[in-house]
């Protein structure tokens, strides 16, 4: 029994798993401000992660690390995001590194936005209609209720 218990814990190994590319500090070295373009940027570092929401002049490379260990949460050890500014003539104007420290908490606004009417509960929701339907209705096309044949109600 104690083997089995051993060998159980044994078997919780931490996964880590790589999500994204960001450039290493040598190929952001390569990128030249006011001399490389787009284009050249495509060419040494690859297709960015994303583009700024609002305008083109901005590409960003992202890389994160994430330790997932059993029922647990996982989390995120390392995180690189790499910016690359450009200016309207698309020449590079800045070219920064980021990691995890630098990023900020966002806190998610938790509020709800309120819906105006009857609050049922489930079992008002469920049996609500009991009552409401009259059988001999569902097949009598000239009540209005029911169905005649025709999938648009026409007769």
């Amino acid at each position: 029994m104690l083997t089995a218990i051993v060998l159980a814990l044994g078997a919780c190994e931490p996964v880590y798993v790589n999500h994204g590319f960001a450039p290493q500090r040598a190929e952001l070295d390569n990128i030249v401000a006011g001399q490389d373009t787009r284009g050249s940027v495509m060419r040494k570092l690859g297709r960015p992660s994303t583009v700024s929401s609002f305008d083109a002049d901005t590409w960003y490379f992202a890389a994160s690390k994430v330790k997932k260990f059993a029922f647990y949460a996982p989390e995120v050890i390392d995180r690189k995001v790499v910016a690359v500014t450009f200016n309207a003539d698309g020449l590079v104007t800045d070219a920064k590194s980021y990691g995890l420290e630098d990023g900020q908490i966002i806190d998610l606004v938790t509020r709800r936005t309120p819906t105006y009417g009857r609050e049922m509960t489930v079992l008002q929701q469920v049996f609500g209609n009991l009552g409401k339907f009259d059988a001999g209705q569902a097949f009598d096309p000239l009540s209005g209720g029911g169905s005649s044949g025709d999938p648009l109600g026409g007769g």
